[in-house]
């Protein structure tokens, strides 16, 4: 114990006493002066701390506390703080601490609920560790601590859902939120995050329809899929997703325009490459596709200029580029196809002459162009022009014998002009003419054969010999120039004798006279044909046998209703008696009242007994 204390009137409560009322007294002295004279009021702002005394800094504290605001009560806290523990104030001045203290933390914790988290640590941390509210204070600063951390720890996790478009997941973590005991997280952020969520939301269902049409693959459809993905903004959290449907659009149409050019459908490729988004991961391969597509524009045109152009264009191509392989590809072939042109040209310059030695010379130069090259076919075809230009050449003078030959109008004047024309051999370019030729007089010959065979058989019907007229016209053969014709009247002359067989078979039947026998001979002659000459004859046949079926039926009626219905319903309504027929049935129809059961149809027209 310090040696001071050890002294009798300085533990006496009488000393205090009077020390505590002088302090107070000195106070309220100084109050009131500083209120009778304005001008005697101390600077706070201004006082050196170390230099003054504890009186007027706890006056400046209670000053600057009085103002209950963070700043002003750590101030406060700061012109104390320091004050001797042995200072006669010093209680006074804990008592003023504590207070100042638990005012901090009352402010702090209002800071803290606002969301100014660092703000309100830093206040309570102003508050000293020597005085009873530390302790509050400490623990309070551990609560904050954990809450905020949770609340950072929850906005992360429903940001990261958010990022991977589980709305409903996120939306779940949000709400967390609405538990912690801090006013900022349970309000403001938990409504920033719904928010979030439901723009994210909203934006995703947008994307919907963009997401089927991209599964798709018309150009129309992937376009649309882009617009829509376009006006998500950047702030949505369904930016990337709507950027992911962009990305494989692209990569879709890009995919389309590969097709185009391999196709040789150049202008396709470029009219999809222009459409097409330049994404990062597309965006070199999309320009070399149409460095590509132009080249190819101008290659099509197959001159040496536009070949050099087209080159150059693909030249600029990178090795490391994925278009770098059909560029080289494509280089080659028009490197070749220059190479080809300059040796048409100078085959094509030889062969301008005309005559037999140049277009062989031509022909031979043509050659050098392998099948396999880009102007293969080409040379191909004019080496195929050329030949037959010399066969023309060495086979007209055949043509021109044969229509000399011909021109005599004789049977051997023509053969021999065919036998000119057969030494024109098959393949060569006048040999379809020639044969033509052949085609033409040697079916003049044979119908000069085969008219007077034709002629005799059309005298032999006339005076009624079709059999004989029939084997005289199938004396000209198949595939001579007259047979179709006589195919024709023989086909004729058979169906006559067919009809006068049918005609005499229906009247050998129609002798006995039963209605059935009668039936039986109209059925016959019914089949003869309407071109038929005997037509005319069967159809009075016909009249004439079902007339008399209908006399049958009438006379059999007096004795056997039934059976005369039936004769007389069987009657075939092509002849004449059928009119008559249907009246008598209905007639005798009526006299069968009732009739006790329907009378049977049969299907082959048989009467009952």
């Amino acid at each position: 114990m310090p040696k001071w204390l050890r002294l009798s009137f300085i533990r006496s409560w009488v000393f205090w006493a009077i020390i505590t009322l002088g302090i107070s007294g000195g106070l309220v002295y100084l109050a009131l002066g500083l209120i009778l004279n304005p001008n005697a009021v101390p600077n706070c702002p201004a006082i050196f701390v170390p230099m003054s005394s504890a009186s007027l800094r706890v006056y400046c504290g209670q000053l600057a506390a009085s103002k209950q605001t963070l700043p002003d009560l750590v101030a406060a806290l700061n012109l104390v703080k320091d004050v001797a523990p042995n200072d006669p104030t010093r209680s006074y001045v804990d008592s003023n601490i504590q207070r100042w203290s638990l005012t901090i933390l009352r402010l702090a914790e209002a800071t803290y609920q606002d969301g100014n988290y660092d703000e309100a640590v830093k206040a309570a941390k102003n508050v000293p560790s020597n005085v009873p509210a530390y302790k509050i204070v400490a623990k309070r600063l551990a609560q904050w601590q954990e809450t905020w951390n949770k609340g950072v720890k929850l906005d992360r996790q429903t940001r990261d859902l958010l990022n991977s478009s589980k709305w409903v997941n996120a939306y779940a973590v949000a709400v967390k939120l609405t538990r912690l005991n801090n006013r900022y997280w349970a309000t403001t952020k938990y409504q920033e995050l719904a928010d979030l969520v439901q723009i994210a939301k909203a934006d995703s269902a947008k994307l919907d329809e963009a997401r089927q049409l991209v599964k798709t693959t018309p150009i129309k459809n992937l376009l649309k899929a882009i617009e829509i993905s376009s006006k998500i903004a950047p702030s949505s959290f369904a930016h990337t997703e709507a950027q992911t449907i962009i990305s494989t659009a692209a990569n879709q149409m890009l995919r389309l325009a590969k097709v185009k050019l391999d196709r040789q459908d150049w202008q396709g490729a470029l009219d999809i490459a222009a459409k097409t988004p330049e994404t990062a991961a597309i965006k070199t391969e999309l320009q070399d596709l149409t460095s590509l597509a132009q080249a190819q524009s101008h290659a099509v045109s197959g001159s040496i200029a536009e070949l050099e152009t087209a080159i150059s264009l693909v030249q600029s191509i990178q090795p490391a580029s994925p278009m770098y392989a059909r560029s080289q590809q494509s280089l080659a072939g028009w490197q070749l196809e220059i190479q080809d042109l300059a040796t048409l040209q100078r085959a094509q310059s030889v062969a301008a002459t005309g005559n037999v030695k140049d277009l062989q010379i031509a022909i031979t130069e043509a050659q050098r162009i392998p099948t396999g090259n880009p102007r293969g076919k080409e040379a191909a075809q004019v080496v195929t022009e050329w030949r037959k230009r010399i066969e023309t050449v060495q086979d007209t003078p055949y043509l021109r014998m044969a229509q000399t030959l011909s021109a005599s109008g004789t049977v051997a004047g023509v053969q021999s002009a065919i036998a000119q024309l057969n030494q024109i051999r098959p393949g060569r370019a006048l040999y379809p003419q020639a044969q033509q030729q052949i085609q033409q007089w040697t079916a003049d010959i044979q119908r000069a054969e085969d008219s007077p065979i034709l002629a005799q058989a059309e005298s032999m019907a006339s005076g009624g010999d079709l059999t004989g007229a029939v084997a005289m016209a199938q004396r000209i053969g198949r595939g001579r120039a007259m047979s179709a014709q006589s195919q024709e009247r023989v086909r004729d002359w058979q169906a006559q004798l067919q009809a006068a067989s049918n005609l005499a078979a229906a009247q050998k039947l129609a002798e006995t006279g039963t209605p059935e026998a009668l039936l039986g001979a109209i059925q016959a002659a019914a089949r003869i044909p309407r071109s038929s000459n005997l037509r005319d004859q069967a159809r009075l046949a016909m009249d004439n046998w079902s007339g008399q079926m209908l006399e049958v039926a009438q006379s059999t009626a007096t004795t056997n209703l039934r059976r005369a219905i039936a004769i007389a319903r069987v009657i075939p309504d092509t002849t004449s008696a059928y009119s008559s027929a249907q009246a008598l049935v209905q007639q005798w129809q009526q006299q069968l009242n009732p009739p006790t059961e329907p009378l049977p149809t049969d299907p082959d027209n048989s009467l009952p007994n």
